[in-house]
């Protein structure tokens, strides 16, 4: 089943680096998004924020990233917590832009 997100924002907050109790270096980090996009023939502005999370040598990498730049990411939605509905990205790659 699919489940691939691509995105581009900008980085509204990003967490410090931190580790799982396993070990894994892990970063929350909140993204800002706006465009335009075809629905129903017509152009429609999207305009959203979403939570992201990363892990391993990707979440170093995005702990140093700068509030307010522009970053395109590709990963994947899961729930935040086993007990919540609400979504997360999980980060599995991503550019500065």
């Amino acid at each position: 089943m699919a489940n691939r997100v691509e995105l581009s924002g900008q980085v509204l907050e990003t967490g410090g680096l931190r580790h799982t109790p396993a070990g894994l270096p892990t970063v929350q980090m909140r993204l800002a998004h706006g465009s335009e996009q075809g629905e129903a023939g017509r152009m429609r502005q999207v305009v959203c924020e979403i939570e992201a999370i990363a892990f391993g040598d990707i979440a170093g990498k995005l702990s140093q990233c700068q509030i307010g730049s522009q970053i395109s990411v590709t990963g994947f939605l899961d729930r935040k917590s086993p007990r919540s509905s609400l979504l997360t990205l999980h980060i599995t790659d991503y550019e500065l832009i």
